[in-house]
């Protein structure tokens, strides 16, 4: 093939997903490759295929998949796991790159975090380098770690210890993208708790928040964090349509921005538990320091069973986000946005929303069965 492409990692991620969707539905000249890893082409394409199948109604399938091409490919490879004329191929037809792939777990081994979170962003820069096309770098506001206060936009690294291997790794993988801001246009967001679609509340991770919003709904009263703590939340279609709309403006490059709440809308814990209490029908939570709440965890072993075993223990690594003091200044970011229409709501606008949809869904359980 010989048509121009907008390259996208991360496409079977949720975010990713919800991203693919959008360019199809709003961008309807655009032809995208979506480089997919895959133990074999046929499996790759098959989870390709998959992220088309799942979009919400509108462009007919058929005529989805003619403006979308699935390459096979490893971010933890030398030129991506291509063989060079299709690494050449890719990078003279590419006319832009977002790259979104990146492991989200906060458990893994620093080594390995770093050998795809930053050693693919390393290689996706450089097939950008080489297309001599855009690089659009979807991070984390984490990158900002344990760090009370207030995050700037033009900041990243202040010295601050991190809580997991994930925020690390996120950090050094932007200070990448921003070395190669010289040689390069690279522009770089920054999301915050990202949840599901403001209207409807889909969503296919059921992540951070989602975790003490799941403890509540099985009528489990303790709950690690502050009350107070700040929980800046976004609904994954803000994100996705202040990606789409930045990435076309002509500022300077490697600007970083704020896709988070901010300090106008961010919520407390206490503000979300109370609402997600009166959803549920049951009492509000009480809140115990993370520091007692692992040290309970014999007692929790040994008088929890089943389900709520298993939530407790799974959700442990979510903890750090329930107590956090900080809050993620969005100047840039709204100036950036400013006539567009686009702009983070509020938590109470989407909230009752995703509540709804984790019930319907069974957090997930039955999202095959759930409406688009």
């Amino acid at each position: 093939m010989s048509d121009p492409v907008l390259v996208v990692t991360g496409a079977t991620g949720f975010l990713g997903r919800e991203l693919v969707h959008h360019l199809l539905a709003e961008e309807p000249t655009t032809r995208l490759a979506l480089l997919v890893r895959g133990r074999d082409e046929a499996q790759a394409k098959a989870r390709g295929a998959e992220v088309l199948r799942d979009r919400p109604a509108g462009e007919a399938l058929a005529a989805a998949e003619k403006r979308v091409e699935i390459v096979r490919a490893d971010l933890e490879r030398d030129n991506l796991g291509l063989d060079a004329a299709t690494y050449a191929g890719l990078a003279g037809r590419a006319v832009g790159v977002i790259h979104g792939a990146a492991s989200v777990s906060f458990s893994l081994p620093l080594a390995q975090a770093r050998a795809i979170n930053v050693e693919g962003t390393r290689r996706m820069l450089d097939l950008a380098n080489a297309a001599e096309c855009s690089f659009d770098y979807i991070g984390t506001a984490y990158v900002a770690g344990d760090r009370p206060g207030t995050a700037l936009e033009t900041e990243l690294d202040v010295g601050q210890p991190f809580h997991n291997s994930y925020e690390q790794t996120k950090l050094e993988s932007e200070t990448l993208v921003r070395a190669r801001a010289g040689e390069q246009r690279v522009t770089i967001y920054r999301p915050s708790i990202i949840v599901g679609d403001s209207r409807t509340g889909r969503t296919s991770s059921f992540k951070v928040l989602y975790w003490p919003l799941k403890v509540f709904s099985r009528g489990f009263r303790w709950a690690p964090g502050r009350p107070d703590a700040v929980m800046d939340v976004v609904p994954s279609d803000f994100v996705v349509r202040a990606v789409c709309h930045l990435r076309k403006q002509t500022g300077p490059s490697g600007q970083a921005f704020h896709l988070c709440a901010g300090p106008e809308h961010a919520a407390t814990l206490a503000q979300l538990s109370t609402a997600a209490s009166q959803f549920f029908g049951c009492k509000p939570a009480v809140f115990v320091k993370p520091t007692l709440f692992v040290r309970a965890r014999p007692f929790i072993d040994r008088f929890t069973f089943g389900k709520l075993r298993r939530i407790l223990t799974t959700g442990r690594v979510y903890t750090p986000y329930l107590s956090l003091q900080l809050y993620f200044d969005t100047s840039k970011a709204r100036a950036a946005l400013d006539g567009s229409g686009i702009a983070a709501p509020g938590v109470e606008e989407f909230f009752l929303n995703q509540l709804r949809f984790a019930r319907d869904t069974d957090f997930g359980k039955k999202l095959a069965n759930a409406e688009a």
